[in-house]
């Protein structure tokens, strides 16, 4: 599936969980090229500050929050100059990876699975955040867990939209199938639309993005998650590197620093809120021209991003494991089972803490 684009969020795309792992299973056997600004990482600025470039799925946003706070506090004097180049999709960062064409990079952990189901090693040596997506419903609807959903129907941003492949991979567990015992219909975006559409019954419940429920939330909706706690804390991001950075001690230490940094960024928003979200601004401020809308997509982000750092990106196999199955059980093309120890190693997370600096 394409990535598809949030038109209430200028400039940016739409999260994805694992709905463009298709795209990369085709996307790894092309080499593709760099941005026009793009360097090996390993570039040198003065006073002993390293220059190096991160590879974001894409632009700046709220989303990264970690980051946008670490480039201002904590990169610096983790001895950084970070500036990141903007790819187009968890796809394209997997494929760059495999064509040897960046050293590190933040992608998505479903096309991590599938890169290296397919033969193109990546390792991720942090979990970086979660719960991108999920399935809410308001107190009034009465509806508590997926079960409840029997006979009723789901609203979903667009047939195509990040979350189906979620959406998919639960009504199959539950038994529940569109146009037998529920109903799906399209809503779209966390909009005016959206919103008429729980609050006038047409929908029980709705699956999307963090930035999807944020416009209801500043609308005046109270949402709740009616997911299963196996359905809950899946990873979404993670931070990546290729088999040669694992060799170069130097460039594995810099990508350490890297999440390190960005832990601390988190950290420092979860204490500072109001000043955190003032510097994520200065550099998003196309996604703060509705600040209520900011502010809850800000919320949103720290409640998927702050349990990774504060486990200073400790990644959990067992939810690994649910992502994976679901991959399979969507039988995308060429997506196999993997080790997934050691796609998604721990063995780093000491010396990542030990660059930390604040706690959680």
């Amino acid at each position: 599936m394409n990535n598809i684009r949030d038109d209430r969020i200028p400039g940016r795309r739409r999260i994805l969980w694992f709905a463009s792992a298709g795209l990369a299973a085709a996307a790894l056997a092309v080499a593709g090229c760099g941005g026009d600004d793009a360097d090996d990482g390993s570039g040198e600025s003065g006073g002993g500050t390293e220059s190096v470039q991160l590879t974001l799925p894409f632009q700046d946003s709220i989303v990264w929050a970690g980051y946008e706070v670490a480039r201002e506090r904590f990169y610096p004097d983790l001895g950084l100059d970070v500036s990141t180049q903007n790819a187009d999709g968890d796809s394209y960062v997997s494929q760059q990876l495999s064509a040897g064409k960046i050293p590190y990079a933040v992608g998505g952990s479903a096309e991590t699975i599938v890169a290296n189901s397919q033969g193109h090693e990546q390792t991720s040596v942090a979990d970086l955040n979660a719960d991108i997506f999920s399935i809410v419903a308001t107190p009034e609807s009465g509806i508590t867990a997926v079960e409840d959903l029997e006979g009723g129907s789901l609203g979903i941003t667009d047939l195509g939209g990040g979350e189906m492949p979620l959406v998919n991979a639960i009504l199959k567990e539950y038994g529940l199938e569109d146009g037998e015992n529920i109903e799906l219909k399209v809503v779209g975006p966390g909009g005016p639309a959206a919103a008429r559409a729980i609050q006038d019954g047409e929908i029980d419940a709705y699956a999307g993005a963090t930035n999807d429920f944020a416009g209801l939330q500043a609308a005046g909706l109270e949402l709740n998650s009616i997911l299963d706690e196996k359905y809950t804390g899946l990873p979404s991001n993670v931070l990546l590197v290729n088999p040669d950075t694992l060799e170069d001690d130097a460039e594995l230490e810099t990508v350490l620093k890297l999440a390190a940094g960005w832990f601390d960024g988190v950290l420092y928003a979860k204490k500072n809120p109001d000043e955190a979200l003032d510097i994520i601004c200065g550099y998003v401020p196309e996604e703060c021209k509705d600040m209520d809308v900011a502010k809850q997509f800000f919320d949103n982000t720290l409640d998927g991003a702050v349990p990774a750092a504060e486990a200073a990106g400790e990644q959990d196999l067992e939810k690994y494991g649910i992502v994976q199955d679901a991959i399979v059980g969507e039988d995308i093309e060429g997506a196999q089972p993997v080790d997934l120890e050691s796609v998604f190693t721990n063995e780093y997370i000491d010396r990542i803490r030990e660059y930390m600096t604040m706690d959680g």
